[in-house]
């Protein structure tokens, strides 16, 4: 069990469980979440969502025992990827970050055992090392579209083209600054892809127009 620095001690399987595929011993979040209620009656469990964008779903749960986190959890699903995310991808990614969380805090392991104090150690590092990536993007975010909306209020094309230089190929981070635009912002980005597309095929046209006088001439000059 942990205490409020999050110490376990290494015992059996203490939850009601259930057989799932290939035979394996499962206790489903609600059996955790009842042995956590009974264990700290004083602890809570907190749920918030971090992330959502183009239904791509990120909860965070922290399991908070006399005041003090004493572990996290995340949890990512995507609506309509399977068949409980067709209708409640919402309540899933709540319920995975909440068990996450009970595993890394407290111990409340999927097979209804309790983790030793060296596996717990380890699932918090995988776990610091999910927030560190999480706290990167954001500061990525806020700092790239603070900076696009800069260049777009100020009609500065040089700028606009270094933000989208820095977001090629992160198909992520264009995602999360797209959805920090407002309305006349996207409108202004729109006009501003079509005045490059019309401008591309007056140049093509150009072109066009150089290599048929071009070959016209060569052809009346050899033709002389």
């Amino acid at each position: 069990m942990c205490d409020r620095n999050g110490q376990t001690t290494k015992g059996d399987t203490i939850m009601k469980t259930v057989k799932v595929q290939g035979g394996k011993d499962y206790a489903m979040v609600v059996e955790r979440v009842k042995e956590f209620n009974s264990r700290f009656p004083n602890g809570s469990i907190l749920t918030e969502p971090v992330s959502d964008v183009d239904g791509r779903l990120i909860f965070k749960a922290s399991i908070i025992v006399d005041g003090q986190i004493v572990g996290t959890g995340h949890s990512l699903e995507k609506e309509g990827s399977s068949q409980i995310n067709k209708s409640s991808h919402y309540e899933n990614c709540e319920t995975s970050a909440v068990g996450r969380a009970l595993a890394f805090g407290c111990g409340f392991m999927p097979d209804g055992s309790l983790a030793s104090d060296e596996e717990i150690a380890q699932a918090r590092l995988q776990q610091s090392q999910v927030d560190e990536h999480l706290k990167t993007m954001k500061v990525a975010v806020d700092y790239t579209s603070t900076a696009l909306h800069n260049a777009i209020a100020e009609d500065n094309e040089e700028g606009i083209l270094e933000v989208l230089k820095d977001m090629h190929g992160n198909q992520s981070l264009r995602r999360e600054v797209n959805e920090t635009l407002n309305n006349q912002q996207k409108a202004y980005l729109t006009a501003r892809q079509e005045k490059i597309s019309e401008a591309s095929k007056v140049k093509s046209a150009e072109k066009h127009e150089r290599v048929v006088d071009a070959a016209h001439k060569l052809a009346t000059k050899e033709s002389a």
